[in-house]
């Protein structure tokens, strides 16, 4: 099956329309939107990428299955506002399956003298991005609205000013969901023993 290939084009009215305004046009079938999502999401989604796989030649092919599946599901986004939260939780789902087939690929692969590897023993690495990853499901267990203003302003790193106009909210209300979205992952983060001990240790 032929896998159709984004890359980023900027242009003048890259950002003319709110995150809302654009999901709403993805979701009528507008195929001129989907370079314009393109262009918009992806810096987000690779940094997503990046931190939870590291550096490698696979991340462009997962860039796309993102994509693919984020264009084919976005019918099912209820809350046209919350598309960031919907790509991240995608982004997250594509991350989950890229590991556990390089674990079923690293368990198959066989030593020249035709045995089974030992088992790997995770290094640091593999700490990190297990960190990561429970926390990414913290942060799929808040609702789309919560989800989409926490990634946009934590994970993108948008202004509040700027995560308030694509959710077309008054600052105060962005600031209010934000604080309410923050606290509820503390608290989820305070019930797992493995992000409690390196909040303590001071790792993140």
């Amino acid at each position: 099956m032929a896998v159709t290939k984004f890359r980023v084009i900027r242009g003048p009215d890259a950002d003319a329309r709110t995150d809302a305004a654009l999901a709403e046009a993805l979701r009528s079938g507008d195929r001129s939107a989907e370079l314009e999502a393109w262009n918009r999401f992806s810096p987000g989604a690779a940094e997503m990428l990046r931190r939870l796989l590291g550096p490698g030649p696979d991340r462009e092919d997962l860039m796309q299955e993102v994509f693919l599946r984020f264009f084919k599901r976005i019918g099912t986004l209820r809350e046209p506002a919350a598309v960031r939260g919907f790509l991240a939780g995608i982004c997250l789902r594509v991350v989950q399956g890229e590991i556990a087939s390089r674990s079923r690929r690293r368990w198959l692969r066989l030593t020249p003298t035709g045995q089974a590897p030992d088992a790997v023993v995770p290094g640091p690495d593999m700490e990190v991005r297990d960190t990561i990853i429970r926390y990414y499901r913290l942060v799929d267990r808040l609702s789309a609205s919560e989800r989409s203003i926490f990634v946009a302003r934590t994970i993108e790193k948008m202004t509040l000013a700027e995560v308030a106009a694509a959710h077309d909210v008054s600052i105060s209300t962005a600031q209010r969901r934000l604080a309410k979205a923050t606290r509820r992952v503390a608290g989820w983060a305070r019930e797992d023993a493995v992000l409690l001990r390196l909040a303590t240790e001071g790792v993140w």
